[in-house]
């Protein structure tokens, strides 16, 4: 997609006969040139979705465009991308223009993300391609003031979808390392890799049952250091790299989505992007990026239920179930990761729950543990961006809910109310903090990462990119 200053008049030069021209109108028609497009609207071709009007025309006869009115700026912008993608998604079909331009005029960051879902929803499975030839997005003036690194912020949005929406079998705990050590020697960051005999070494047992079934994608965890100063605390990253997620000897139903589990390391590849992105943009502030990786495989060799497993902080955990496995390799990463590099904080970011989607629906990300400023700053974020958060704070029965007579934790937590369903997103956040020395803040992505439903906002299909716009703003202003 590509962004170019114009003036704040019709772009006639970015609107030829093969190209759609989206104008999205903050001026309610008052712009001379605009309302002369909203006077040429076909009223067969408009529609008003819901509180959006879309007036459809042909500029002189044969140039189509769309002019789009918010009547009801009140809503949460999540709701205004969720009504434009219905009329983004129809473009390609209905119309043979090849093209796209969208024109906003003094954009805010809302506008910003709703020109770029203009351009996901034309993405094809896997991101091979995109159905418009080519995407420009034609801005009056800077978007500086609402997005200052709008490259650098898109790219990391769309390598975090990218690396989720790959084949397995290709982005393995091996080429997750590949790409961070390349990308640490290209930006003179540091860079250390635990394979299976340092694993063993740092007594990370957890990480390394639940690779021990898989010889293509196995055990590993990465670290990348930035800006370390002596004295001065980092932020660490903390994301889960399953690369495939089978279940295990508890092997997922079709019903359990493992026809997706390709996502399992969602939490992978939003940390090592939004790590990536800092970087890029000039992140002045000291931050490590912590990534556990391997396969959840079905193998003679696989994690067994009923195993008891010493954990690297301590705590022995009963195996209760072989598909409670993203919690187990976080654990081990987040000791590691304390013990070497004692951060000041530790954000994790997880495809952690199923039960998330029953909780929270295909459009929030529970959060869990933030403190009231973060979670201020984090929802100011996802109005601007248009992505929504359920946030929840410790609460002794959760913590309770992980206790287990066979060890000193289990690994499938629940409550007494939801005894034969397991805890869900809270229990298996307090399964984590049980982990954690320091604070933290963690991120069950499960829901609101994937297209579950096929109407989220943008893209079609597969990975939608939240919540990475929100988590990049909120951390370049450095609030933490």
């Amino acid at each position: 997609m590509d962004r170019k200053l114009v003036s704040d008049e019709y772009p006639k030069h970015h609107h030829g006969d093969d190209t759609f021209l989206l104008v999205i109108d903050r001026s309610e028609g008052q712009k001379p040139w605009i309302k002369a497009l909203l006077d040429e609207a076909i009223p067969a071709l408009s529609r008003d979705i819901h509180y959006v009007q879309f007036s459809v025309g042909l500029k002189d006869g044969k140039r189509p465009y769309a002019v789009i009115q918010v009547k009801n700026q009140d809503r949460h912008p999540l709701e205004k991308r969720w009504v434009l993608s219905q009329f983004f998604r129809s473009l390609r079909q209905q119309w043979k223009a090849s093209k796209l331009s969208v024109f906003l005029s003094d954009p805010k960051a809302e506008e910003i993300a709703f020109a770029e879902d203009a351009f996901l929803v034309g993405m094809r499975a896997n991101d091979e391609g995109n159905d418009w030839a080519s995407v420009q997005l034609l801005t009056t003036r800077s978007v500086e003031a609402e997005d200052p690194h709008a490259a650098i912020r898109f790219e990391g949005l769309q390598g975090y979808r990218r690396w989720i929406n790959e084949n397995p079998d290709e982005l393995t705990s091996i080429e997750i390392g590949r790409r961070l050590k390349a990308f640490a020697e290209a930006h003179n960051c540091g860079f250390t890799e635990l394979g299976l005999d340092e694993l063993k070494k740092e007594k990370m047992n957890l990480l390394l049952a639940v690779g021990q079934g898989s010889q293509r994608s196995p055990a590993r965890a990465y670290y990348l250091t930035h800006n370390l100063k002596p004295g001065k605390k980092p932020l660490m990253l903390l994301g889960k790299g399953i690369t495939f997620d089978t279940g295990g000897i508890n092997v997922k139903a079709f019903e359990s989505f493992v026809n997706t589990m390709k996502n399992d390391m969602g939490g992978a590849a939003l940390m090592s992007n939004l790590f990536m992105a800092l970087v890029k943009s000039g992140y002045a502030e000291p931050l490590v990026l912590a990534i556990p990786s391997c396969e959840n495989a079905i193998d003679a060799n696989s994690m067994k239920p009923g195993s008891l497993i010493q954990s690297r902080r301590g705590p022995k955990v009963f195996i209760e179930h072989t598909d409670a496995e993203g919690r187990l390799i976080l654990a081990d990463a987040l000791s590691y990761g304390e013990d070497t590099f004692k951060p000041a904080l530790t954000i994790c970011a997880a495809t952690l729950t199923t039960a998330s989607l029953r909780q929270f629906t295909n459009y929030f990300t529970a959060v869990h543990f933030a403190s009231e400023g973060f979670q201020k700053a984090l929802h100011a974020a996802g109005k601007n961006w248009g992505e929504r958060f359920s946030c929840w704070e410790d609460f002794l029965p959760f913590t309770s809910g992980n206790k287990s007579k066979f060890g000193d934790l289990t690994n499938l937590g629940r409550l007494p109310s939801h005894a034969s369903m397991g805890g869900g997103s809270n229990v298996a956040a307090h399964f984590l903090r049980e982990f954690a020395t320091g604070p933290m803040i963690h991120f069950d992505i499960f829901a609101a990462c994937w297209n579950w439903s096929g109407d989220y906002p943008g893209v079609p299909n597969g990975a939608t990119g939240a919540p990475f716009n929100s988590l990049f703003e909120t951390l370049r202003k450095g609030i933490v």
